[in-house]
């Protein structure tokens, strides 16, 4: 088994760690991630969670006896990052964005998934985005729509939106583009798929 980041939990010659900025946003971002995704070799929700200082990020799927996500659900301030009836755009929320963003990290199926069985994510306010071009994931993982975004675009896309301040968050997608390149090149070097995580490798969530 070859070296492991204790931090990011890439191997070390692909480590993301020095990639990876430090921003705090302004709301708290709390990723509810897929246990499935986890085993992804790029864990966006991880990303994300490592660049943004005050976040959170809880694994499984279904959170509604989670003591920590039920209470920042019933904060009154409290959104949910995800399209459907109702939705409103992040422009549209800019000028009152929300003090908790919750964002499920899955493929749109688990993510809906997730949504539906857990009634107190369900009933929150939901902010939706209109990203200008496609995922950077391409050639590394196929997405269903054109307008679909890996957990990390989709994070700073909303901040960036919310906050008025794009730019700021250009950062968490730079970090994404480069890792992606790394590991199609892993994959052009005859390696073992470029998806999938060394396994018996377990994350933590801290």
């Amino acid at each position: 088994m070859r070296n492991l980041c204790l931090r990011c939990l890439r191997p070390t010659g692909f480590c993301l760690c020095g990639d990876l900025p430090s921003i705090r946003s302004a709301c708290q971002v709390v990723l509810l991630q897929h246990p499935r995704e986890a085993r992804l070799a790029i864990c966006t929700a991880r990303m994300a969670h490592l660049s943004l200082p005050g976040s959170e990020l809880h694994r499984g799927v279904v959170f509604e006896e989670h003591p920590r996500v039920r209470e920042l659900c019933a904060r009154p301030d409290a959104a949910l990052l995800f399209p459907g009836a109702g939705a409103v755009l992040a422009e549209e929320r800019a000028a009152a964005p929300p003090g908790v963003l919750f964002v499920i990290d899955g493929t749109w199926h688990l993510a809906a998934k997730i949504v539906k069985v857990n009634p107190s994510l369900a009933a929150l306010p939901r902010i939706s985005l209109a990203p200008a071009e496609p995922s950077g994931y391409a050639g590394l993982r196929k997405e269903p729509e054109a307008h679909c975004l890996s957990t990390i675009e989709a994070v700073a896309l909303a901040l960036g939106t919310l906050e008025r301040d794009p730019a700021r968050y250009e950062p968490l997608r730079a970090a994404f583009r480069r890792s992606v390149a790394r590991q199609l090149a892993c994959a052009e070097d005859g390696r073992k798929s470029p998806r999938h995580r060394i396994r018996g490798v377990r994350e933590p969530l801290g």
